[in-house]
């Protein structure tokens, strides 16, 4: 009987149904769980990836208001070039310093701000098409401590090319350094600089590279930018067991990035960071004399004093404690007047042939700058985008002179009558002298604004 009622109970199946559909609903529940939060999920990431792509918009933006601002330097540098008046009155780091202004939007309105003012910012905020934040920084890159600056220079172009002795020579024949050995002297200053301040406050840094020579390193930067046939320097027999035994083959050719650095097998990554925000790789053709730093004067005049160097900054920015103004240089002429006659600290013809030196390796005086650095920040919610960017006015190249050949003078002399007196020949020369001037004073022309790099971070 009892087995009976126990198989009874067993075979009675009454309340399955709610078990499974409570089994069912929490299934159920589990998966609508899953799926509300995958959907919210996928939304966050929708809309953070639109707060960004809106950030990059608003960051691009600021980038080409950047390159429409260079372009109407571009333009007003070229008119102060073509009006010799015009460019004695109004100097180029005036132009400079009105197109790197910094730009902010929304424009941020002061308490003080009348209503007409408030009212323009309005109407122009209502017009623009951009949603979210900007900001846009310009600077133009003035510092020449550039790796490139290395190579040795063409014999073709008329110097002689630079041997082992650079680097021996004594302090009484500094002035006569060709300007590589002075960039490279202050690329080991500098690097020796940074490395020692890191090691007085880093002691894992000081027992991993506390060793490591900046004289070397900087001979392995020379060593990459110049041609192998080129580089002659004693540290080559080191140098080139570096890069065979890793089956690396050096670039032999200028840096194109400043990220490069980190190729350089002999430069530790830690070594690189240190430097890299110190160098530019790009060309800056022009140096900026309203700009220049004591470093940078002692790289072009070496025999310089410090009562002189003093005297100079006296004259450029004034002197705060007799409260002096000091004045701009408007041409890279004035900038000779002071160098040449007030200060007397070179002759006029060594003052050219220093200039011609630089010139030789692709460096000028000038007072505005041809390089400049952006750096555009875009901001949506909370998402933040920014580029950094260079951007070069290029100068346009000026035709080069033809040199005479003999067959040329032979043919010149035959042409000319020989029953012509002395007086027809002084004025043929007069006249070819006047030509010659006028072709020293062909105005320089600015090209449009390019972007020979650009990052993102």
């Amino acid at each position: 009987m009892k087995n009976n009622d126990f198989k009874s109970h067993l075979e009675n199946q009454s309340g399955i149904a709610i078990m499974m559909v409570m089994a069912s609903i929490a299934i159920l529940t589990f998966i609508l769980a899953e799926l509300t939060f995958e959907t919210k999920l996928n939304k966050i990431k929708v809309y953070n990836y639109q707060d960004k792509l809106q950030a990059r918009l608003n960051a691009e933006a600021g980038l080409r208001l950047a390159l429409a601002k260079l372009r109407l330097y571009q333009e007003g540098r070229n008119l102060l070039e073509k009006n010799e008046n015009l460019k004695k009155t109004v100097p180029g780091s005036a132009l400079e310093g009105a197109a790197t202004s910094m730009f902010v939007y929304p424009i941020p309105v002061t308490k003080g701000a009348n209503i007409i003012q408030r009212t323009a910012v309005a109407d122009f905020e209502k017009e623009s098409l951009v949603i979210g934040k900007m900001t846009v920084e310009m600077s133009s890159v003035s510092g020449f401590l550039n790796p490139n600056n290395l190579r040795m220079p063409n014999p073709e172009e008329g110097e002689e090319s630079s041997d082992n002795n650079d680097s021996e020579s004594s302090d009484d024949d500094e002035s006569n350094k060709p300007p590589h050995q002075y960039i490279e002297d202050k690329l080991v200053e500098t690097l020796e600089e940074a490395m020692k301040a890191k090691q007085e406050s880093d002691d894992t840094f000081d027992a991993l590279y506390g060793n490591l020579s900046a004289s070397l390193l900087v001979k392995e930067m020379k060593y990459w930018v110049n041609a192998p046939h080129a580089f002659t320097d004693p540290e080559r027999a080191e140098l080139e067991p570096i890069y065979l035994s890793k089956g690396v083959t050096p670039k032999h050719a200028p840096f194109s990035s400043i990220d490069e650095l980190y190729l350089l097998e002999g430069w530790p990554d830690q070594i690189v960071d240190l430097i890299k925000d110190k160098l530019t790789v790009h060309e800056v053709s022009v140096i900026q004399v309203n700009e220049i730093t004591k470093g940078q004067l002692k790289i072009l005049f070496p025999q310089i004093s410090e009562a002189q160097m003093e005297e100079f900054f006296k004259a450029r920015d004034g002197d705060q404690e007799l409260e002096e103004k000091g004045e701009k240089f408007k041409t890279a002429e004035d900038f000779k007047r002071l160098i040449v006659e007030e200060l007397a600290l070179i002759q006029s013809s060594e003052y050219d042939e220093r200039m011609k030196e630089f010139e030789r390796a692709g460096l000028r005086i000038g007072t505005a700058g041809q390089l400049f650095k952006v750096v555009s920040i875009g901001e949506f919610n909370r998402a933040i985008y920014k580029l950094t960017a260079f951007v070069e006015i290029p100068l346009k190249p000026q035709p080069k002179k033809k040199k005479k050949t003999d067959n040329d003078s032979d043919s010149a002399s035959n042409d000319q009558d020989p029953d012509n007196d002395s007086q027809d020949s002084d004025k043929n020369v007069t006249d070819n002298d006047k030509e010659d001037d006028k072709k020293k004073k062909e105005p320089d022309e600015y090209m449009v604004p390019r972007v020979v790099e650009i990052r993102v971070d």
